[in-house]
């Protein structure tokens, strides 16, 4: 009995042991098939910013024209639509499955949410901002660059 209520115990610990160690493993998978196609759109923005001689426009050039000529459309497809297709398939049984056992995660979510109703005005107000500085980069680069 008691080696049966040991062998049950150790078994429950090697599941968590388990799941604490897959969680980050399925994330930063996640992120490292999203980051190829993140660095050649970032790329394909950061070209267009600047002319071509200076940088980081030229290293963007580089990069993007590299990309152009070494990528197929099948590849291109691979990279645009059907890696992150996977990640957001695969993240959201992750997220779906963290959900329903994890009772901290719904706890924080709830938390987090009380905060952000009773911060709204100044969570407005900061994003107006943020919008703002986003428009003003982008106006300024333009200015700049004509």
């Amino acid at each position: 009995m008691m080696l049966t209520l040991h062998y049950k115990v150790n078994e429950v610990l090697a599941m968590r042991v388990s799941r604490l160690f897959r969680l980050p493993i399925v994330a930063v998978g996640e992120w490292l098939m999203v980051l190829p196609a993140t660095v050649f759109l970032g790329a394909a923005a950061l070209r267009v910013l600047q002319p071509r001689q200076y940088e980081p426009a030229r290293t963007s050039w580089i990069i993007f024209e590299w990309t152009t000529m070494h990528i197929s459309r099948l590849g291109a497809g691979t990279l645009f639509i059907g890696l992150p297709g996977l990640v957001a398939i695969v993240g959201c049984a992750t997220l779906l499955r963290t959900w329903r056992e994890d009772s901290a995660l719904r706890h924080d979510t709830a938390e987090t949410l009380a905060i952000f109703r009773r911060q709204r005005t100044i969570i407005l107000a900061m994003a107006a901002m943020l919008l703002a500085a986003v428009i003003l980069v982008f106006a300024v680069s333009h200015v700049v660059t004509d």
